[in-house]
């Protein structure tokens, strides 16, 4: 059966660093970890362990930005919010059995989605790129609050602002009517 786990990186770093270099984003915040007591600027990650039997298959790692005012921006008047960035990784052994996707409906219902519903005041949106994107595109994430490729300063336009004003006028699953 399986079991999830809920914790802050900065508590499991070691068990994740003995894992090995799986994907280089979440390595260099495991070894920054190792080394200092907290991510710089207010970043949080927070990780989803996913077990069967006992055995971790799979984890979902969150970097959170919710308390950092460089991730906030405002663009043609209008107020952009990244929450941050979600990460996927499944055992070499433990993948194409489902398990990112149980680990993505996880990731959603316990740390995004009370993420979004906490920032209604402008354009809050998560970042999943390569294949975290597909992996959050098929939660109940609303399209408007989901940019699958990462940007720069220069581009923030169309690869953020452009982007989610596509989505809202889309739909998408997730799509949930208006209380």
């Amino acid at each position: 059966m399986p079991t999830f786990e809920y914790d802050n990186v900065k508590n499991c770093v070691d068990e994740l660093l003995a894992l090995g270099n799986n994907n280089m984003k979440m390595w260099n915040i495991f070894q920054w970890l190792s080394k200092h007591d907290e991510l710089q600027r207010g970043t949080q990650a927070e990780i989803i362990k996913l077990y069967v039997n006992e055995a971790l298959v799979g984890y979902s790692l969150f970097e959170n930005y919710q308390h950092r005012s460089d991730k906030i921006v405002q663009h043609k008047g209008i107020h952009y919010q990244d929450l941050g960035v979600v990460h996927f990784i499944t055992l070499e052994q433990h993948r194409n059995q489902g398990y990112a996707s149980l680990l993505a409906d996880e990731m959603y219902r316990e740390v995004v989605e009370p993420l979004l519903l906490a920032h209604t005041g402008g354009k809050a949106y998560i970042t999943a790129t390569g294949r975290a994107g597909p992996l959050m595109a098929r939660t109940d994430i609303r399209p408007y609050n989901l940019v699958q490729q990462f940007y720069s300063d220069l581009t923030f336009e169309s690869k953020v602002a452009d982007y989610l004003e596509a989505q809202e006028g889309g739909g998408g699953r997730g799509e949930v009517a208006e209380e």
